[in-house]
Parts: C-alpha cells; structure tokens; sequence
C-alpha cells in the first residue's frame, strides 16, 4: 500500500507540472501593454478587457509546457523562487506585472532556457509595445491599434492589422498583411538582414520610402518615379521615393542586406 500511495502521489505532482496554466490580469484603465520576453510569443485578440498569459498550444490542441515543468526538484521544496528581474506576482508564472498610469508592464523573469514558447491574449484595440529579447520572435494577429516590435535574431509576423506599425529586427524577416492602413500615423519596417514582406489593400494611399541597400525592391503596385533635377551620384543613394492612389500616410520599408517587397492584397 505505502508503494502505491507513494506511486499516486507521484502522478500527481506530474500531473500538476504538466497542468495548463495561465495568468489572468484586468485591464481596466489600461491603453497599452508593454511585453518582454526572450521567448516565441503569439499574440491573439479575446473578447474580454483582460490580458491572460498562457503557453502556445501544440497543434492537437494542447498547451506546451514549459521546459522545466516536468522536473520535480526536491531540493526546492519549501522555498519560492527568485528573479535577478524582479519579483513573480503572477502566482508563480514568472512574469512581473506593473501598471505605471495607463501603461501595463509585462516582464519575462524566466531565462530563454526555461521557455517554450508564450500567447498573449488581449483586446484588439489595446496599444502593444514588444520585445522580444535576443533570442524570441513575435506573432500578432488581429489587431487594429498602435503596435511596436522590437527583435533581435527573431522574426516579426504580423497580420490582420491595420497599424501604425514600427518594427526593428537585425537578422530575422518581417511580415506584414494589412487589413486596412491606418492614415494617421507612420509606419515604418526595417530589417538589417533580413526580408521585408508586406502586403497593402490594393486601394491604400501612402507615400513610400522604399530601400534594400544590397538586396533590391519588388512590388506589383504602380508607382511613379520622382525625377531628381542636376547631376545625380551614381550609386550611392537606394531609396526610392514614390506614391500609391495619390499619396497618404508615409510608410517606410527597408533592410540592408534582404529584400523589400510590396505586394497588394
């Protein structure tokens, strides 16, 4: 009997440690979110006024976990876990929360090494502002507010969204698909080596600056040429200065080593 309770008991804290877990906070008086982790992060629209911290589902439907879930460490028992960043008040997600006025700070404690991968999911209309580390990489879908990207080695997928946008990344690609362009802001893309991919409704107006300093630009929009009067340095400058359906909000493209493309949806 002692061998099979010892057994049940067993199962259990394994059953605990592989449980679905998320995190649940209000965002009452709350217009933007600030998120940083070193992890893959997903982020998704609810119906409800709350951001909830979950894992990313595998595609049968459940949750990963995270990598150190499964490990039962005896040493451990009894104590609370501590942070060089700040202090766990997510009831043992390893996240800090702190709302500073009409801002929500979200901050990663746990190492890259003890993730598998985050899903935010908050309402569509709520400002986003994301870093994802060295190591991370951002997915957003469905979003129609202001939203800030920055990435190192990770890409940066966004789509369903209307903008402004600005997103930075040094090696990874970026892509965007437009629903509708939002006019009053703009919006900017920039990757050192990777592509820039982004996808426009075809009746969008927009002033472009459009720049691959070694890769080259591709789009399927009609674009019409600024002449430059003089003498021109051949060369030296690869920006191209244009218009779409008359001009509107600018958007600016650009990597270094990758290529630009435009395309219309």
């Amino acid at each position: 009997m002692k061998k099979v309770s010892t057994l049940i008991a067993f199962l259990s804290v394994c059953l605990m440690a592989h449980a679905q877990k998320s995190y649940t906070h209000s965002l009452s008086g709350i217009k933007k979110v600030v998120v940083s982790s070193n992890t893959t992060m997903e982020f998704k629209t609810g119906n409800s006024n709350e951001l909830v911290i979950g894992h990313i589902e595998t595609k049968d439907g459940h949750q990963h976990h995270d990598h150190n879930d499964d490990q039962i460490d005896e040493r451990a028992k009894g104590l609370t876990p501590i942070y060089a960043g700040g202090n766990d008040n997510t009831n043992g997600f390893g996240f800090s929360v702190e709302k500073e006025g009409d801002v929500l700070k979200v901050k990663d404690l746990k190492s890259f090494m003890q993730r598998s991968g985050l899903r935010f999911t908050l309402p569509k209309g709520i400002d986003l502002s994301i870093d994802t580390g060295n190591l991370g990489s951002a997915d957003v879908n469905g979003f129609d507010s202001d939203i800030e990207v920055n990435s190192n080695v990770g890409g940066v997928v966004l789509t369903n969204v209307t903008g402004p946008i600005t997103a930075r990344t040094s090696t990874g690609n970026i892509e965007v698909v437009f629903t509708e362009v939002n006019q009053t802001s703009p919006i900017s893309l920039r990757s050192s080596t990777g592509a820039v991919d982004v996808s426009l409704p075809a009746n969008t107006k927009a002033n472009l600056e459009l720049k691959s300093t070694m890769g080259n630009v591709f789009t399927d929009f009609d674009v019409k040429y600024q002449q430059e009067e003089g003498m021109k340095v051949v060369g030296a400058n690869r920006k191209i200065d244009t218009q779409i359906n008359g001009g509107g909000v600018l958007i600016k493209l650009s990597s270094s080593v990758g290529n630009v493309y435009l395309r219309k949806k």
